[in-house]
């Protein structure tokens, strides 16, 4: 294993996550990559992005300069919580974000992911819910926050 994926939408459950991965990755000197979905208002359309990852007032059309401003907000949040860590990558991902996770995985793009626990009303409109998507993956997940910031759920993987 040499890749450890946080899968973030920016909430509390995210940032427990987070200090767990931090933690993992020092201790054995692998790559943490951060990766941020970008909601939409379409389902399956990722033409239409947020205007500010904290703060979303409006969705405006994709663009290489919005994207831009984006992914530095990202690095922002994440850069100061890092310290002197820098085997890290961020990647703003489009698409539901289960099916892209599952293909990152077929890919070998990550080894491991580790998210905050997301309640149903909080997913996608057409997502399975947490447990029973992390039941069905083959890869190995860590679902942090169920019940609290010490709380976390294992797939069987």
């Amino acid at each position: 294993m040499t890749t450890i994926g946080l899968c973030t939408h920016i909430c509390e459950t995210d940032d427990w996550a987070f200090n767990f991965a931090l933690n993992l990755v020092k201790a054995h000197n692998w790559q943490l990559n951060i990766c941020h979905w970008l909601p939409s208002p379409y389902r399956l359309r990722r033409d239409m992005i947020p205007d500010d990852l904290f703060h979303p007032q409006k969705s405006l059309p994709a663009n290489p300069q919005l994207l831009a401003q984006l992914e530095l907000q990202l690095r922002q949040y994440y850069d100061e919580r890092l310290g002197d860590f820098t085997n890290v990558a961020f990647k703003l991902c489009e698409g539901m974000y289960q099916v892209e996770m599952v293909r990152c995985f077929r890919q070998h793009l990550l080894d491991l992911v580790v998210m905050g626990y997301q309640t149903q009303d909080a997913l996608e409109p057409d997502a399975k819910p947490m447990q029973e998507f992390a039941s069905n993956l083959t890869n190995q997940l860590v679902n942090f926050g169920h019940q609290g910031p010490s709380s976390y759920l294992l797939n069987h993987t």
